[in-house]
């Protein structure tokens, strides 16, 4: 299969595997297991994976708190085989992905190096789970994008748009001119990351996409069972046009649940955001974009 010369090489891809460097590995994992109800198991020493239908998160012990690991799949073998071509004809330095993580990845898959040294792998869609039991599809949430602060934005976005294929679909620029955010797609979904300038060692953010309004509120009152509160919420985005809430786990890093996420087509233009409380939320006025 060649790729499509009428769309983004990476298109169809969707975040698979989000990786966090954390300070008590263990207890966030075990957070997180209780938040989606998802089995918890050490899949290498202090290694820990949080997996059900459609979301897969490993933690390890780091002074960093921060996301050190994204993976994307593609819908085929033959489209990663294309893809990963595309890739090293662009000249980019593709290392094997260790054998820990091909063990539960998949052997069809090929890792680089973004400008921050975050490692993001590529591989291909696994076969479907078979269906949940009815009592917990109220709480079913897809994995759907992955933000990154960084200090390098400009050379950032570079490496994610013009070496490893994203379709750019926002921007956020400063009154300055510079550069604030990128909002980059795999797929018609408006982005699966966002890269965003911020200061070494600076949380991320990682986002689960739910069904409707309907769900959404299910998640919030799930959260408030918990006694985990929303800290920013419910609003609806600017960038992306999503209704979303957002939450934070014990170390400080942003969780977004979200919903009717702005479609758009493969080729369609960037579009510029002022930087502005609109960005983040066009119901309230206030915070940062995400």
């Amino acid at each position: 299969m060649s790729l499509e010369s009428n769309k983004p090489p990476l298109w169809g891809a969707r975040v698979l595997m989000v990786g966090r460097a954390c300070d008590d590995a263990r207890a966030c994992a075990e957070w997180y297991a209780t938040l989606f109800g998802d089995a918890l198991a050490e899949v290498g020493d202090g290694v820990f994976a949080v997996r059900g239908a459609e979301r897969w998160l490993l933690f390890r012990a780091h002074a960093a708190n921060a996301v050190s690991l994204a993976a994307l799949a593609l819908p085929t073998h033959e489209h990663w085989v294309a893809y990963r071509a595309h890739v090293a004809a662009r000249g980019v330095e593709m290392h094997a992905v260790a054998s820990n993580l091909a063990a539960q990845i998949g052997a069809d898959a090929f890792a680089v190096r973004d400008p921050d040294r975050r490692l993001l792998l590529f591989t291909v869609a696994p076969e479907a789970s078979p269906a949940r039991p009815a009592a917990t599809l109220a709480r079913a949430a897809r994995l759907q994008r992955v933000a990154f602060p960084t200090v390098q934005i400009e050379a950032m976005l570079e490496c994610y748009r013009d070496l490893l294929g994203f379709a750019e679909s926002a921007r956020v620029v400063g009154t300055d001119g510079e550069l604030v955010a990128s909002y980059l797609r795999s797929d018609a979904e408006h982005h699966s990351v966002g890269v965003q300038r911020g200061v070494a060692g600076e949380a991320g953010m990682h986002a689960y996409a739910v069904a409707d309004w309907n769900a959404l509120r299910d998640w919030a009152d799930h959260c408030a069972d918990l006694e985990i509160p929303i800290v920013r919420g419910p609003g609806r985005h600017g960038v992306g046009n999503d209704l979303f809430f957002t939450i934070r786990d014990p170390e400080g890093h942003a969780i977004e649940f979200v919903t009717e996420i702005e479609h758009r087509d493969a080729l369609e233009a960037h579009v510029d955001w002022p930087q502005g409380p609109r960005v983040m939320d066009l119901w309230h006025d206030g915070g940062a974009p995400s």
